[in-house]
């Protein structure tokens, strides 16, 4: 007898979703907060668009550690979802070596490349985003 998985195969705007969901719930964050923990968006194999919960052991943990639990949370359901991005709030330098604030955006699909968004920020204004080769941690 075999069994099949459900088809987890990204659709070509699935990292577009996320990304554009995680763009918005991090600025909805900044705009209320001035910062933000790291979070996770998902697609499910139905396509809807989901955020894992975490439940940290202490009441400040660091970001790391909240990152470390997002994503054993998303390697834990990773067989039902087609897609995932994890959210972090970081400090970049820049060209001419001052910090900067910056929205970080990790985003993964199984038969993707992994891809990196940074997307600087100053005064919860959004600037031009910045994409990399990510690594794959989550769809392994």
């Amino acid at each position: 007898m075999t069994t099949t998985q459900p088809d987890t195969a990204p659709a070509p705007n699935d990292l577009d979703r996320l990304l554009g969901a995680s763009v918005e719930a991090a600025t909805r964050l900044l705009s209320a907060d001035g910062e933000f923990y790291p979070f996770a968006v998902a697609m499910t194999a139905a396509g809807e668009v989901v955020s894992p919960a975490v439940d940290p052991p202490t009441d400040h943990p660091t970001a790391d550690e909240v990152v470390a639990l997002l994503l054993e949370a998303l390697r834990g359901s990773r067989e039902t979802l087609r897609a995932c991005a994890v959210c972090s709030d970081v400090r970049i330098r820049s060209d001419a070596g001052e910090e900067r604030d910056a929205i970080r955006i990790e985003l993964e699909a199984p038969g993707a490349d992994p891809l990196v968004v940074v997307e600087p920020y100053a005064d919860q204004k959004l600037e031009e985003p910045m994409g990399m080769a990510g690594e794959r941690r989550v769809f392994t």
